[in-house]
């Protein structure tokens, strides 16, 4: 998935502010389950830099949720009626977490540059 500068940004927020308190029940959820509930957290988390920020929360919920996917955060089974069902790994998720937040370009350079960057960052991104 290709994410726009704004998209990628509120992703980068969401790793360096939300996702490490994201603890989910480990039953099997269905990928578009997970998806509201990761979009709802990024919402949250972002809901102070407005809506034009929070508005694009799905493709960045999407983009953590395949990215947690490939790095072994949730193990996917298939079920007997077709269907991909998802489980929460929390050990596996907290070290993919770690190594995303250490490689994201955008948290590093938030954390280089202060709290006062997401409202700036944001905010020259929705001036338009």
């Amino acid at each position: 998935m290709s994410l726009t500068e704004l998209e990628q940004t509120l992703f980068a927020h969401y790793v360096a502010h939300g996702a490490q308190g994201l603890n989910v029940a480990t039953r099997w959820y269905p990928y578009g389950e997970l998806i509201l509930i990761i979009e709802d957290k990024v919402k949250v988390g972002a809901r102070k830099f407005g809506f034009k920020v929070t508005g694009k929360a799905k493709a960045a919920a999407t983009a953590f949720l395949d990215l947690m996917l490939e790095q072994g955060g949730w193990t996917t089974t298939k079920n007997d009626f077709g269907g991909t069902m998802h489980q929460f790994q929390a050990d596996a998720f907290r070290t993919a977490l770690g190594e995303l937040r250490d490689s994201d370009p955008i948290v590093k350079e938030a954390t280089a540059a202060g709290e006062s960057f997401w409202a700036d960052r944001f905010a020259s991104l929705t001036a338009a």
